[in-house]
């Protein structure tokens, strides 16, 4: 039977009409779905399926918009439910848990297992696939919630998913924690798919920056990043110092009383800044962080007096959360304010970019949301023509997953953290990374490219 559409009569009274019939309505559909970039598959009956293996668009018109086809409607009305037909079809083509297509070879690798390892109070996770393959990851340091919500909320969620399929795993662990949403819950989250970036470049025998878009730079150079606040500035400024003999080109020490409210710092800040320029000399990058401990006024004050030392860039000068106060400071000075290693997801550096709160942004891969959310962070700062220098205080397995993504990324051109303290305990990774005359290497092996 044909197919005819009857449109309703025009605001004048008069009524116009077209038919389309047989193999009219045929061809008509086909350029239709050309046009919307819908595959399609031909078919000899006009009520055959044209999108397999959805039904007719005839009896999918009835049920999806419930109207009869011989219904009058207007041309603006045929094109509305004809997108409404198309989009649903693609929702539900979308919900269909097909298998990730892989080169030959490469078996399925479906997720058996997911533990959260401590050593040396170190915490990583580890992901298991029934092919064998385990990967590590790393959720971000001083979070004790991080191991109970892998093995209660995650590990449910993701055991019997394909690995290679990240993105579709990332979606639904931050989907179906809208409840718990945070930094805990991105922490978290950054750890499983920085396994899941582990197992793939394991499994395909490729380093994980190839997965990421391949090899933009080979050595990453990194500035030596101290996070003591109880040095005297001349102790502190000896380090900074031998840290330069070592080939380091640049080094970052702690200002202000950490989230102290203007609060007195241990050792006058301007007297620990003037010490360190002097023992680094001009030519080296001196960095600052307050870890939000001034108010407005005072970071201003103190920015000032930064200016005049040629430092290079001032981080958290204010709360980190205060978008509005950190770019009431970033306004008034000249010097690159720098933030961003407590936010997490593309979501909250979009309402950073907007505010106009910072010149370079710290997006940590065990906070931010793991590999796949930096990835998309850095489009985010790279369109807006700004800078992106991952933060890193792990030195461990995060601190590799850092490398690849900088390894891969172009907007993160400049220096990049190493954390100098000493470390208590010995390192799980069994060849972690050291840097050499101010660079690191990045691991060549296939994942991360190292053992635990």
């Amino acid at each position: 039977m044909p197919v005819i559409f009857t449109p309703a009569a025009t605001s004048g009274g008069k009524a116009s009409s077209f038919a389309l019939k047989g193999r009219a309505a045929a061809a008509a559909a086909r350029k239709f779905l050309l046009f919307m970039g819908v595959p399609f598959k031909r078919s000899k009956g006009l009520t055959d399926n044209i999108l397999q293996p959805e039904k007719s668009i005839v009896n999918r018109a009835r049920e999806h918009a419930r109207y009869d086809i011989r219904t009058p409607m207007n041309r603006r009305t045929l094109f509305k439910h004809s997108l409404g037909l198309l989009g649903a079809g693609y929702a539900r083509a979308s919900q269909v848990d097909e298998p990730t297509h892989r080169p030959r070879g490469v078996g399925a690798l479906k997720i058996t297992d997911a533990k959260a390892i401590r050593r040396n109070n170190y915490l990583y996770y580890q992901i298991f696939t029934d092919g064998g393959v385990t990967g590590v990851g790393e959720p971000s340091p001083s979070n004790e919630l991080a191991g109970e919500f892998l093995e209660k909320v995650l590990k449910p969620l993701i055991v019997g998913m394909d690995a290679f399929a990240i993105e579709k795993i990332w979606e639904k662990m931050y989907v179906s924690t809208y409840k718990e949403r945070g930094q805990s819950v991105s922490i978290a989250i950054s750890g499983v798919d920085i396994a899941l970036h582990d197992i793939v470049g394991k499994a395909l025998g490729v380093p994980v920056y190839q997965l990421l878009g391949g090899l933009y730079r080979s050595k990453i150079p990194v500035y030596a990043s101290f996070t003591s606040r109880e040095r005297s500035p001349v102790e502190q400024a000896k380090l900074c110092a031998k840290m330069v003999e070592q080939g380091f080109t640049g080094t970052k020490i702690k200002i202000a009383a950490r989230q102290g409210a203007d609060g007195p710092p241990a050792f006058p800040d301007e007297d620990r800044v003037r010490e360190a320029r002097a023992a680094i000399g001009p030519k080296v990058k001196l960095m600052v962080d307050a870890n939000s401990g001034y108010s407005v006024p005072h970071a201003i004050r103190m920015g000032r007096f930064l200016e005049s030392q040629d430092v290079f860039w001032f981080e958290e000068p204010v709360p980190f959360w205060d978008y509005a106060a950190t770019a009431e400071v970033a306004k008034a000075l000249d010097i690159p304010i720098a933030g961003g290693e407590q936010d997490h997801t593309r979501w909250d550096f979009q309402k950073i970019i907007s505010a106009k709160a910072l010149d370079i942004l710290q997006a940590d891969v065990t906070k931010a949301g793991g590999l796949s959310e930096c990835r998309k962070i850095a489009a985010l700062i790279d369109a807006a023509g700004l800078y992106y220098v991952p933060h890193d205080t792990s030195g461990e397995i995060g601190l590799v997953a850092c490398m690849h993504l900088v390894a891969a990324t172009p907007v993160c051109r400049y220096l990049h953290e190493y954390i100098m303290e000493e470390r208590k305990n010995p390192p799980v990774v069994k060849e972690p990374l050291i840097p050499r005359n101010g660079e690191i290497e990045v691991p060549r092996k296939p994942g991360l490219g190292i053992e635990v």
